[in-house]
């Protein structure tokens, strides 16, 4: 629950002339909001749906802001009119307005999450902006403050999460395994699905292609393989705490699957090295396709989120391990480059090889994704107080996910294939609504 079911005089007093007023006043002298917003120049509209009985007496749809170079030149209640001379039009009920205002929340991730709507506008001209923004909304009066995350911080101890180095018994010899758990079923469909060997995929047909493909053609199949040839590779390496946590946690059968999900990692990491080895010429330089915000996430923030449950093993750690790994990692930008993919090369007919091992590598994915949300599950279902951490947690990850598909575009002017930021990033963020959706999380 956001608010008592009976809004207090202080929430009442929301959106009202007074509260605009100060407003004004709060942007006008805010060196923050002109810093960050001196690039920003469009007028827009902070709509509401439905409409407040606040606005109603006002005859408006909300609040209409012309924002130019860090100053804001009119700001007042929005006519429906006002929907034609605006640039962006972002919607929310008045609850959702409130939220942001009161928790200083960055307004463009809350439309990549699906809490606010853009109605017009680009959203990767608006996630460029995302800093004036969000200082934009923190000059909001805030009247309450009637929110509250309740976070479990108690720390437990890591010798007991990590369990104890004997065995006190055996599930095959006592209870027997759970065929019917998730994890087992994920098993047999790994033993059924999962067997396909990299070596015996035929790239014959894709050197011969590859010769003819322009030099633009060329860099962005090579970049994009760069960053899924790292990716697999550090996924790879980095899933082994993973495993250690669950086998000392005498998981039997999600330990079970992830030996799959381990072996699976490693034919991906081994498919993308075959192609190259057998498609391209010469060997490129891979490495100058990992931008500063893909090392952050890749060299960085994935090792030490996987890593860290060597040390500390508790709930909120397994769960910042699986949001990083599943989540992002496989859920949002392995997710959306498959779709790179099938966009560059199946509706053009190219590299049947690379194809066909892509269709390969998205179906062990799938399984992968699947147990990463089975896992935060259980986590959230067993420790509820850690919902709040772990939405902060995941909404640093999106940021990143996000800034890692705008590194991606920025090398080129015309991208080879017909292929487009803006769509791209919508479906990236679509992916990771769809996750959030199956989570039941309030972000």
């Amino acid at each position: 629950m956001w608010f008592k079911k009976k809004e207090s005089q202080d929430i009442q007093s929301y959106f009202t002339r007074k509260w605009l007023g100060e407003w004004k006043v709060s942007l006008k002298n805010s060196t923050d909001y002109k810093n960050k917003g001196k690039n920003w120049n469009a007028p827009l509209i902070l709509k509401f749906d439905p409409i407040p009985d606040v606005l109603n007496s006002e005859n408006a749809i909300g609040f209409f802001l012309n924002l130019q170079y860090g100053e804001c030149y009119d700001m007042r209640f929005a006519k429906p009119e006002d929907e034609d001379i605006s640039d962006v039009i972002l919607k929310a009920d008045k609850t959702t307005w409130i939220k942001l205002i009161e928790e200083k929340k960055d307004p463009t991730m809350s439309i990549m999450k699906g809490k606010l709507k853009l109605e017009k506008g680009s959203l990767v001209t608006l996630s460029t902006h995302r800093k004036a923004a969000k200082a934009l909304l923190e000059t909001a009066p805030v009247y309450s403050a009637q929110h509250v995350n309740q976070v479990d911080s108690k720390k437990t101890d890591k010798a007991q999460k990590r369990g104890t180095l004997k065995h006190k018994k055996f599930i095959t010899t006592s209870k027997g395994l759970n065929f019917e758990s998730f994890p087992m079923q994920l098993f047999q469909k790994a033993k059924k699905y999962g067997i396909w060997n990299p070596s015996d995929i035929d790239f014959s047909k894709d050197r011969e292609q590859w010769q003819q493909l322009s030099d633009e053609e060329k860099k962005i199949i090579t970049h994009l393989s760069a960053l899924f040839m790292a990716g697999e590779e550090a996924v790879t390496l980095d899933i082994l705490p993973l495993i250690q946590v669950i086998a000392s946690e005498g998981r039997i059968e999600e330990e079970m699957f992830l030996t799959s999900f381990l072996w699976e990692e490693a034919k991906h990491t081994e498919f993308f090295s075959r192609f190259v080895n057998e498609v391209m010429v010469s060997r490129p330089d891979f490495e100058a396709f990992h931008g500063p915000f893909y090392k952050v996430l890749f060299y960085e923030k994935l090792p030490i989120a996987m890593n860290r449950l060597t040390e500390d093993a508790s709930p909120l750690s397994q769960l910042k391990a699986s949001g990083t790994y599943n989540m992002i990692v496989e859920g949002t930008l392995a997710e959306t480059g498959y779709e790179a993919y099938h966009k560059m090369l199946k509706e053009n007919d190219l590299l049947p090889g690379m194809q066909k091992g892509i269709t390969l590598l998205k179906q062990d994915e799938s399984r992968h994704i699947a147990y990463g949300l089975y896992l935060i599950n259980r986590l959230l279902s067993d420790n509820p107080g850690l919902r709040g951490p772990f939405e902060d947690e995941l909404e640093e990850l999106l940021n990143d996910a996000t800034n890692i598909i705008h590194e991606i575009f920025e090398p080129y002017d015309v991208v080879p294939f017909g292929l487009d930021k803006e769509w791209f990033l919508e479906y990236a963020i679509k992916q990771f609504q769809n996750r959030i959706k199956k989570l039941h999380l309030n972000i």
